[in-house]
């Protein structure tokens, strides 16, 4: 049962007088369950008393602990031998993954740039011919703008207009082409990143459970630990 913010403070000074820095310890952090102290416990504590929300400086003090040396002795490489086990099966993993995923972006970066490219060189040839017309309806222009400026107006409206008219279906068309090549990229994609995380998943719980089952002797040491998994600020935390 927590005491108040003062009993709790004084109950985690007693424990760490004469725990050098170095020394495992459980909860310095809220989420982590085990790390070497890293720098004088008394540091901790007051930043705990003086920067944290005040309704969790009790549960802070209460579970800050120096962890005796039968339970850390060899935790340390237990854990990373874990740790380094659980990594090397999923980065193998993601490698696969990545390699499947490398060929499916090859392909679709292929026909988008071909794509783009073609519906680029039929925009480029269609703005040379607006642009050759629009340079001598402008040269014509110059000639008779004072007097024709009303007539040159209507006829770059409707050049514009012709230009816009032939060009929106092929963008359109580009457009459509496009859409369907990124859909189909894209589930091809979700596919494989969905069985990426399907095998990854068993493999993590597998990793979980056996950290859980490292953690278990030091999560015990506080009988009224409100330790859920992830952060001793779980769920009913406050009760």
């Amino acid at each position: 049962m927590l005491k108040s913010i003062e009993e709790e403070a004084a109950a985690c000074r007693a424990r760490f007088k004469g725990v050098e820095v170095g020394s495992w310890v459980r909860f310095c952090h809220h989420k982590l369950i085990a790390e070497r102290l890293r720098e004088p416990a008394e540091n901790r504590i007051m930043y705990i008393l003086t920067e944290k929300p005040v309704k969790e400086r009790p549960r802070r003090l209460h579970e800050f602990w120096p962890i005796p040396e039968p339970l850390y002795a060899d935790y340390e490489a237990k854990r990373d031998a874990l740790y380094a086990d659980y990594k090397a099966k999923r980065d193998a993993l993601y490698a696969d993954y990545k390699a499947k995923l490398a060929p499916l972006d090859a392909d679709y970066e292929a026909k988008r740039d071909a794509l783009y490219a073609d519906y680029d060189a039929k925009r480029d040839a269609l703005y040379a011919d607006y642009d050759a017309k629009r340079d001598a309806l402008d040269a014509d222009y110059e000639a008779k703008r004072l007097a024709l400026y009303a007539d040159y107006d209507a006829k770059r409206d409707a050049l514009d207009a012709d230009y816009e008219a032939k060009r929106a279906p092929l963008y359109a068309d580009y457009k459509a082409k496009r859409d369907a090549l990124d859909a189909d990229y894209e589930a091809k994609r979700d596919a494989l990143y969905a069985d990426y995380k399907a095998k990854l998943a068993p493999l993590y719980a597998d990793y979980k459970a056996k950290r859980d089952a490292l953690d278990a002797p030091i999560v015990a040491m506080v009988p009224d630990t409100t330790w859920d998994g992830e952060s001793i600020f779980g769920k009913g935390w406050e009760d």
